[in-house]
Order: structure tokens, then C-alpha cells, then sequence
């Protein structure tokens, strides 16, 4: 995953400690620079002064929610192109359409693979490296 002289910085926003952990564990393992922010207040203040490579958000915080976080996300130049991903226990085909709608580029649910969690990874970060503007994929 990682480049030979950098490692991508992957924002992780989740709220529960024991997720988070699992994913930046996971992450680490494959070479990137995992950040955490344990809700959505605290990933819009990281957003607005570090760079970041890709974002894995839940959806389901106690102060603002992962539909939010998105949503201002993709209305800031600064983060409009910015791979995200949506990690939630969320999960109906209702759920899953409106992630993707507010520009979600993956939708994974919970309980999660790890494998698949860092396939998705990878392809934001190779959407990120070729300069194209991420665009979901159809649902």
C-alpha cells in the first residue's frame, strides 16, 4: 500500500474504540499512516488542517453524523475529491443509497472483512494517485 518515501494518511472516524483500533492495526500492517478521530466533529477540525489520502467514516456518532461529515466533505474545495469510504453497521439497501448519493465512494458494512476493507482502500488510493475525481461507483 504504501510508496516507496510516503505512506498514505488515512483519517479513520469512528467512535467506537475497539473498531478503530482494529482498523488502524490493519491499516499499519499495510504500510499507510493511519490518523484517528473518534467522532465527527473532531474529523471536520483534522480535515480543515492536515491532508489526507483517503477517509473512513461511520455513520452512526453521538455529535455529527457520518452523512454530515460527507456532505461537508464534498462542499469544501479543499476535500471535495477526496475518497471516502462509509464503515457502518447501517445496512439496508435505503442506507446504502444514500451514502452513495451524498458521494460515498465504497459503502462496506459491519461486521466488516479486513481484506475487503483494504482492497477499497487501495482503489481510493489509486483513484487519488491518478488525480481522477472520485465518483461512486453505481450501487
Amino acid at each position: 500500500m504504501a510508496d516507496q518515501d510516503t505512506k498514505p494518511r488515512i483519517l479513520i472516524v469512528e467512535d467506537h474504540p475497539l473498531i478503530a483500533e482494529l482498523i488502524e492495526t490493519r491499516l499499519r500492517i499495510e504500510g499507510a499512516q493511519p490518523v484517528k478521530a473518534p467522532g465527527g466533529r473532531e474529523a471536520l477540525a483534522l480535515l480543515q488542517t492536515e491532508q489526507f489520502d483517503t477517509v473512513i467514516l461511520d455513520i452512526m456518532m453521538p455529535d455529527v453524523d457520518g452523512y454530515e461529515v460527507l456532505s461537508q466533505i464534498r462542499s469544501s474545495p479543499r476535500t471535495a475529491t477526496l475518497p471516502v469510504i462509509f464503515l457502518t453497521a447501517k445496512s439496508t439497501p435505503t442506507d446504502i443509497e444514500k451514502g452513495l448519493a451524498l458521494g460515498a465512494n465504497f459503502y462496506i458494512t459491519k461486521p466488516f472483512s479486513g481484506l475487503d476493507l483494504v482492497r477499497k482502500v487501495r482503489q481510493c488510493l489509486e483513484l487519488r494517485k491518478s488525480g481522477t475525481a472520485p465518483t461512486p461507483p453505481a450501487p
